[in-house]
């Protein structure tokens, strides 16, 4: 498959009274045309920080991107000029951002953000902006989309405020969309219908679609490669399907563990031990070790990297390592181990 965007060693680094931190540890994620990868972890693991770095929204100070590669239409965006990486964001690449309700203006009607994105974006006038305003909104699934342009924010339901965002993301056609937490504030059914608009538009569309999300339900509906992360650190990659079925990295195993499976009430789901270390009290080795119960010695003094153990599964964990030097029996039960 031809990648679209591909990030090398991505490392971001956050300064504060205390010094500088590192937020995410040479992250590396590849993105291939119209295919969804799924970025997923607990809260505060990096995934939204990973989102805004590709973006180049990342607030200067107190963060800065001190090394790595972001690589679209051959151009490395990490060191891209502002108002070239401006003419771009928004345009080739776009964002859904996790609330709707935050991310549109609130004194400005659907119709003015929508417009002025096509106005910016395609030099569009102000009579042809409102009219392809309609369409998308229609292209959404709004109903009654002349009336809707008119209409502040405030009066937009959730899920509605979510399609215009929707709109607005795909309006110029990009090639690659991100979407953090497109369905997090949504009730169920809404959601649904998210994501159900989202496969839509990617069919007909062939974009990519990067889908940061912590539901491993969506992820199992939606992706065809996911990426685990954790303390800012991508610490597994693989297909769906292999992930769920094998899952290498005992974080993984955990995450599956705590997944609810069957719908049947009074399933036991197991939680992981211990919390997620601060930032700035990282461990000299890997930053899961104190909550895994497969850690050795060596886990506490090797941070180890990231890895290909079977064919396009990659694990950063040694003690994975260690057991893909013997063949593990294939498991029925969701495939973790223990």
């Amino acid at each position: 498959m031809n990648s679209v965007l591909e990030v090398n060693d991505l490392t971001v680094e956050l300064r504060g009274r205390q010094g500088a931190v590192t937020a995410l540890d040479k992250v590396s994620l590849t993105l291939n045309a119209g295919e969804t990868l799924a970025v997923v972890g607990e809260s505060g693991c990096g995934k939204s920080l990973t989102a805004l770095a590709l973006m180049r929204l990342l607030p200067t100070p107190p963060a800065r991107i001190c090394g790595g590669e972001i690589w679209f239409e051959r151009q490395n965006l990490a060191t891209l000029p502002e108002g070239r990486m401006r003419r771009l964001r928004g345009n080739r690449v776009a964002m859904i951002f996790q609330d709707p309700m935050s991310s549109l203006n609130p004194v400005k009607t659907v119709g003015d953000q929508l417009s002025e994105v096509l106005r910016v974006h395609l030099g569009l006038t102000r009579r042809q902006a409102w009219k392809q305003g309609i369409a998308l909104l229609e292209r959404v699934h709004i109903p009654d989309p002349a009336r809707r342009m008119d209409e502040y924010p405030h009066r937009l339901s959730g899920g509605m405020s979510q399609r215009v965002m929707i709109a607005m993301a795909i309006a110029c056609k990009p090639a690659v969309l991100i979407a953090d937490e497109p369905t997090t504030a949504l009730d169920v059914t809404i959601q649904a219908q998210i994501l159900a608009l989202l496969r839509e538009l990617q069919a007909d569309t062939g974009m990519a679609l990067m889908l940061i999300t912590h539901d491993l339900g969506v992820v199992a509906a939606m992706a065809r490669r996911v990426a685990v992360m954790y303390a800012g650190k991508i610490v597994e990659q693989a297909s769906v399907p292999e992930l769920f079925d094998t899952p290498l990295h005992p974080y993984t195993q955990g995450l599956l563990r705590a997944t609810p499976t069957s719908g049947r009430p009074g399933e036991r789901l197991l939680d992981i031990p211990g919390r997620v270390p601060a930032l700035s009290a990282l461990p000299k080795g890997c930053a899961f070790a104190a909550r895994c119960r497969h850690a050795m010695p060596a886990c506490a003094q090797q941070r180890p990297d990231l890895s290909e153990l079977r064919r396009e599964h990659h694990v950063a964990c040694l003690a994975a390592e260690e057991d893909a030097r013997a063949p593990a029996p294939r498991l029925a039960n969701g495939g973790w181990r223990g």
